[in-house]
């Protein structure tokens, strides 16, 4: 039997190394753009208070869930929760189903949140609690959120509030960052994923509000009296003008009171106006005293000053009540 030549066997070695080499191209090649394991990830809220507009935070209790392929179930121990000031885990439970892991992990905690005033009491809060893988990036593990499961408790009450809504809602956080993973290019971005829990409260209560502007209120009836002072009625002019001396006095520690009791912010709130429209209805019972005296040092018909002063009292505060109810009907919408 005759061996067949040298060159034929070169030929079948190159004929198959063409055929292995791309496959052997195509393997790390598919590792690395292997699909993320998409992890479901469920919340139930059981537990809502500690709010404190001061310190801008409020505390919450929860449970967390997932479900893992593998016997792995630091799909819950790898969270971290950004913007909490404090978080503590108060029961962790794992059982084994035919469809995997079940990992729970109930959570109680101290977030922050931005408190907005700005309509109070008629405010509507958004709490917002946010959650976030730390070990694996979005290449390795997503968030798939269990919208039909998670939900807050049909026992939960807040007093003062009403639980109107809570969604879950899953996505990704992006950073400028590789975090010094020696893997990745300088200065390249990375991600992970990240969840929300987003609980929509709506202000039931509203004594506070009238506890804050009875101050305001208070002061707005001491300046309407002092329409009553008539100024030809001799030491009645000093009376006049120390009554409305105390209305101003005592509207502004009205409103400064309020400040104190709702915290410092930036912006104006429904409590902040209905001080400074009181703070405008007395600066115009100042002017009609100021106008009232000279009028009578000028020798005017006494009659003449009294009917003025019943005109400007009767339109600034009908003046004063149409815009007090067209900022309750704002914040109302």
């Amino acid at each position: 039997m005759v061996a067949p030549p040298v060159w034929r066997h070169r030929l079948q070695r190159i004929w198959l190394g063409g055929l292995l080499l791309p496959l052997l191209l195509l393997v790390p090649a598919a590792r690395v753009s292997a699909a993320p394991e998409q992890a479901p990830l469920g919340v139930m809220v059981t537990d809502i208070g500690d709010f404190d507009v001061q310190k801008k935070t409020f505390g919450a209790t929860f449970w967390l869930w997932s479900v893992t392929g593998d016997a792995d179930p630091s799909i819950l121990s790898s969270l971290e929760f950004p913007g909490a000031l404090k978080v503590e885990t108060l029961e962790s439970l794992q059982e084994a189903t035919p469809a995997g892991v079940w990992v729970q992990k109930k959570v109680q905690g101290i977030f922050r949140h931005d408190w907005d005033l700005r309509r109070f009491p008629f405010d509507r809060q958004r709490l917002v609690i946010r959650l976030e893988e730390a070990d694996r990036d979005a290449t390795q593990l997503l968030y798939r959120p269990d919208t039909r499961n998670s939900s807050f408790h049909q026992s939960l009450r807040v007093p003062g509030w009403r639980v109107q809504s809570l969604q879950l809602l899953g996505g990704q956080e992006q950073y400028r960052s590789s975090f010094g993973d020696p893997r990745l290019p300088p200065g390249s971005p990375s991600a992970y994923a990240r969840a929300r829990v987003e609980i929509t409260l709506q202000r039931e209560d509203r004594t506070a509000f009238w506890k804050l502007t009875a101050g305001a209120f208070a002061a707005v009836a001491m300046a309407l009296a002092s329409y009553g002072l008539h100024v030809d009625q001799g030491p009645a002019v000093s009376p006049r003008f120390a009554l409305l001396a105390g209305s101003m006095f005592a509207a502004v520690i009205s409103m400064r009171s309020a400040a104190t009791d709702m915290g410092a912010v930036a912006y104006g709130t429904l409590v902040d106006q209905v001080h400074l429209a009181a703070l405008a209805y007395i600066l115009v019972a100042t002017f009609a005293g100021v106008r009232s005296w000279s009028l009578h040092r000028r020798g005017s018909d006494a009659s003449r000053i009294h009917r003025l002063d019943r005109r400007l009292a009767g339109i600034s505060s009908l003046v004063l009540g149409v815009v007090i109810l067209t900022l309750i009907r704002g914040a109302m919408a």
